[in-house]
């Protein structure tokens, strides 16, 4: 029975992922398909999806089509990619039934092929605002990234020795300002290939800086600043039957706050914390209910961990946060999904360092992981499902308007030639480009998936190990 409710949580999220990432290739070639209708483009083909159809139809010359790979999708617009496009999504007009032999169709002025173009990327951040109404209007509170504030730092590590103490904030990495633990660690991520970093440091309100080296010492490659914790909480996620914590009344939902006396800043300094103390007895503090209470604890040795343990799981950790949700106001929502495909875009085009732009690539995603990401996304809750949509609408729309040839932003470009030149790019030279630009991007779609597994592989494997050391 519980096998049979496991693959059918499956399904049910696997038909979300579906239904979420359909509708933001709908809303993009709906705003494409209604730009063209105002404006009086013939349109021969609205799909969703690509490959063999699942179901089509065609309703005043335009040919409806809903089809199996649904990563993607198009409008077929022969007075705005005669020729070029076309080829790349699958000859649709002859899908459609229409061949652009014998037809003759009115020229269209240029200012109405970039309306048309942008129409795409406009659709996608209207539904993006749209979401991040839905998420600012929502009742309640939800958890927020951890702030810039270190929570403790090991005696014996590099940063102590430079002077970083508990209570700094970290305020900048490589001149680039921070705002949040999540804000660090990317621009920790992206900071080259110098094996290090230059922090700005505010301690008790004096600013300091220091360069700090980082460590690679995981599976999957990520860079950690050794014996940094930040400022934020230890939550108890559940309590195993018959262990210490059972036995000294701990229950899920419980906030470590101390032990021994020393302030707790995040699972991960608890795990230290309690690694130190060894099968010692110790003396805990919780929140529950908003009350403090001081609890006694003797840890038990575990042969399968080898090492004491208290029998707890752990919760969310504030810093494990999705990044799509560290902020609940509509600007702040927006402004970060904005922010964050910049950033990345301008490691790309205008590396500030040497090995940023490749520090970049390792780091970018492709269908693989985004699929999986909404795939978790659904399984965690409507709300981050909401999120993640809005934060992939907003990628989706800058993305689409660089100025790419296979790409909306191309269309623009060509369209802004013709205005400046007082002529029409050659249909030749158009569906070359089309064409090289489309192999380039297929060909990065294909490298992208097969790294993608390939992490996932190692995530799964990290996630095992993350799990197997917060048994506490």
């Amino acid at each position: 029975m519980e096998v049979f409710q496991k693959i059918l949580v499956g399904v049910a999220a696997g038909l979300g992922v579906a239904v979420l990432f359909s509708l933001a290739v709908f809303i993009h070639e709906l705003g494409h398909f209604l730009a063209a209708r105002w404006l009086g483009l013939k349109v021969d083909a609205f799909s969703i999806g690509f490959g063999p159809a699942i179901w089509q139809k065609k309703i005043d010359g335009v040919q409806y089509k809903f089809c199996w790979i649904l990563f993607g999708g198009y409008v077929a617009l022969p007075q705005l990619d005669p020729g070029g496009m076309e080829k790349v999504q699958g000859s649709q007009n002859e899908s459609a039934g229409n061949s652009d032999s014998g037809r003759d169709l009115p020229d269209v002025a240029p200012w109405k092929r970039m309306i048309v173009s942008v129409a795409g990327p406009c659709g996608n951040v209207v539904l993006a605002a749209l979401l991040a109404a839905v998420i600012a209007l929502w009742p309640g509170e939800f958890m927020q990234a951890t702030s810039n504030m270190v929570g403790d730092v090991e005696q014996t590590s590099e940063a102590y020795q430079k002077g970083l103490r508990k209570g700094d904030r970290i305020v900048a990495v490589n001149g680039r300002k921070v705002r949040s633990w999540y804000d660090m660690q990317v621009e920790f991520q992206l900071s080259g290939s110098s094996g290090s970093a230059d922090f700005e440091v505010v301690s008790d309100g004096v600013d300091k800086s220091m360069t700090l080296a980082f460590s690679t010492n995981n599976i999957m490659g990520m860079r950690v600043l050794e014996g940094v914790y930040p400022d934020g909480q230890s939550i108890v996620g559940q309590v195993n039957p018959g262990s210490p914590a059972e036995k000294a009344g701990i229950l899920p939902g419980d906030v470590l706050l101390e032990v021994n006396g020393t302030p707790v800043m995040g699972a991960s300094h608890f795990i230290k914390l309690l690694a130190d103390n060894g099968g010692r007895a110790l003396k805990a503090v919780i929140l529950r209910n908003n009350e403090k209470q001081s609890v006694d604890l003797v840890p038990e040795f575990s042969a399968e961990h080898n090492r004491h343990l208290i029998g707890i799981v752990f919760g969310i950790d504030q810093i494990t946060v999705k990044p799509w949700m560290m902020h609940k106001g509509f600007v702040a929502q927006l402004k970060w999904d904005c922010m964050a495909v910049i950033r990345v875009l301008d490691a790309l085009v205008t590396p500030e360092s040497a090995g940023e732009r490749k520090a970049v690539a390792k780091n970018i995603g492709g269908p693989v992981m985004i699929i999986t990401m909404f795939y978790d996304s659904v399984r965690s809750g409507f709300l981050e499902s909401l999120g993640l949509l809005r934060m992939i609408c907003i990628n989706l729309a800058i993305l689409n308007l660089l100025p790419l040839p296979v790409l909306d932003g191309g269309h623009v470009c060509f369209a802004l030639y013709e205005v400046v030149t007082r002529r029409k790019p050659h249909p030749k030279v158009v569906a070359g480009l089309v064409n090289v630009f489309a192999v380039i991007l297929i060909g990065l779609m294909v490298l992208l998936m097969f790294r993608d597994v390939k992490n996932r592989i190692k995530l799964t494997k990290l996630q095992q190990q993350i799990q197997n050391e917060s048994a506490e």
